[in-house]
């Protein structure tokens, strides 16, 4: 599609101006007409929030990307508690007393340099709790069993895509899960009705009329919610509402997003659309949100905000090492859980500088928010998954991550994906990595997110029930991308993802090899392929961006 048409939509959905040519004004003319992007660049700067194409993912990551990781002081040493990080001693409950030892308080288990054998989870259930080593190859904490053996047998294989041996969860969470055979709901738990959104609201406002603006604090963190209903127009909604929404076969492609519509244990997940979100301001009539709404909000579905249930939050893993004893890997969907790092229901979370050796499972995501994965990498052995994120997670960063190609062949019968999204999940981010694998998606409508700054071997393949709906909702940016080896699966979208947009994608011939979920026009465009991109990584561009503004704007209050 040619760049005069995709100007044309974008200028019809703006107003039909274009602006920020100031912040592009200090470079060459000339170089900006040979590089790939600055041209989307500038559409985006004129209308960050409303871009039809490209979304705002400045918002990912640790407190909106507005704070630095943060280091909490050491408030106990694990040896202290019986830890011998010999290698031979199981560790395991002296590890666990040590977390619990800071349940009230918060603050920062050290982990001396050893090698800690571990039998069972380590538990994260607590808010401002981080678990920090001495640095990656000092520290290294070895499982030597699975969740499988150390925790409960699968119910219904669930080891392959969620679980980690270092699991936060809130406790209310994990014991609902436990009650019902990890069945139904397992993610964001919401409290008591706050109050219902008024009028009409359109993607990418901040203020929201509500019924009872009492019931909110500046600060407070809040579940939105919206219905999915029977006529399933929230899921062409979260598609981009293309033509090809009208025709799609809702109800027997996508019966896993309508739970009176399938038997499928984890429908509820997806009975309606759950998103948390801060308060910055409350108004006479409204509340002010810290970040733009990523959809619509329409009367059809019922939008309203409920108080945020239990959350772990402001804790981490850092500076250390995680290895699990190697096994062959297993056949597809049957993994016994030797998985790394999860989040569950985690807010303003992170790992840092943390390596993950010969796991099922690399580092997950089940309804987390604002999650930073910095300077991490998952390697050895062949494995399922590097990288999950799913059940409405939103604003995740990967960022600086490696994921080298693994030291044995892929298993009979097994799958490796890559870096995964699905699910609802929206506003994510992968920047700056060198990659095995693919661009994932385990269907399910992910919307508004990035790759950037890639370099990746496309080994791996996407996946995802065939009734668990489309693979790819609207706004997928694939941004500065290298591929080595001539492969398009999962990576150029053009046909495939509706308002999307592939640009700087270097090394591959021809869009993805899916079979396509809608038909008719897309509006998603490939802006000159093979070709250097400016700015060489998108997420970061928008943060500087998005900070200046806000940066100038207080400023001007101050004055």
């Amino acid at each position: 599609m040619g760049r005069d048409v995709h100007r044309r939509d974008f200028l019809r959905m703006t107003g039909g101006t274009l602006a920020g040519a100031s912040v592009l004004g200090a470079l060459d003319g000339t170089a900006l007409a040979r590089e790939t992007g600055a041209g989307l660049w500038q559409e985006y700067l004129a209308s960050p929030d409303t871009h039809p194409r490209i979304p705002n993912v400045s918002y990912a990551g640790y407190r909106r990307g507005e704070r630095p990781l943060p280091r909490p002081p050491v408030r106990v040493n694990v040896r202290a508690f019986g830890a011998k990080g010999d290698g031979e001693t199981d560790d395991t409950a002296a590890m666990n007393r040590a977390i619990e030892a800071l349940a009230r308080h918060g603050g920062t288990v050290f982990l001396p340099p050893g090698r800690y054998r571990l039998t069972g989870v380590i538990w994260m259930h607590h808010s401002g709790v981080v678990l920090r080593g001495a640095g990656r190859g000092r520290t290294t904490l070895f499982f030597d069993e699975s969740l499988t053996t150390a925790y409960r047998p699968p119910g219904r294989n669930e080891w392959s895509f969620s679980g980690g041996m270092v699991w936060f969860i809130p406790r209310q969470l994990r014991q609902g899960l436990e009650d019902r055979g990890f069945m139904g709901n397992e993610g964001w738990l919401d409290d008591r009705e706050l109050a219902e959104v008024t009028s009409t609201v359109r993607r990418g406002a901040r203020r929201i009329p509500v019924t009872d603006p009492s019931a909110f604090s500046p600060g407070d963190h809040v579940l939105l919610l919206a219905d999915n209903p029977p006529d399933s127009s929230l899921l062409a909604h979260l598609a981009g509402d293309v033509p090809g929404t009208r025709t799609y076969p809702w109800n027997t492609a996508a019966q896993r997003l309508r739970p009176e519509l399938t038997s499928w244990p984890l429908a509820e997940n997806f009975s309606r659309y759950r998103f948390p979100v801060q308060v910055a301001a409350v108004e006479r009539n409204a509340i002010v949100l810290a970040q733009p709404t990523r959809i619509d909000l329409l009367p059809g579905w019922k939008p309203r905000f409920r108080a945020l249930g239990p959350a772990v939050r402001d804790a981490g893993i850092e500076a250390l090492t995680i290895e699990m004893r190697q096994i062959t890997q297993p056949a597809h969907h049957a993994d016994p859980g030797f998985n790394g790092p999860h989040f569950q229901a985690a807010l303003n979370c992170w790992a840092r500088e943390v390596d993950v050796w010969h796991s099922d499972n690399g580092f997950g995501l089940t309804s987390a928010k604002g999650v930073t994965l910095s300077d991490v990498t998952v390697g050895g052995r062949a494995r399922h998954h590097s990288f999950v994120c799913r059940v409405q997670s939103h604003d995740m960063l990967v960022d600086r991550f490696r994921i080298p190609a693994a030291t044995t062949p892929l298993g009979s019968g097994a799958a490796y994906h890559g870096i995964n999204t699905e699910g609802f999940t929206s506003g994510n981010v992968w920047s700056d990595g060198v990659m095995d694998g693919t661009f994932d998606s385990h269907r399910a409508l992910p919307f508004d997110s990035v790759r950037t700054a890639i370099r990746v071997a496309n080994t791996g393949n996407t996946g995802g029930h065939g009734e668990a709906g489309p693979r790819w909702g609207a706004r997928f940016c694939h941004w500065n991308i290298e591929v080595t080896n001539g492969r398009s699966h999962g990576i150029r979208l053009e046909e495939h993802a509706p308002f999307s947009a592939m640009v700087g994608v270097r090394g591959t011939s021809g869009p993805t090899d899916h079979a396509k979920d809608f038909t008719g026009p897309l509006h998603s465009v490939v802006e000159s392929l093979d070709g250097d991109v400016h700015p060489a990584n998108l997420y970061r561009a928008q943060l500087r961006d998005r900070l200046h503004r806000r940066a100038t704007a207080e400023q001007a209050a101050e004055e």
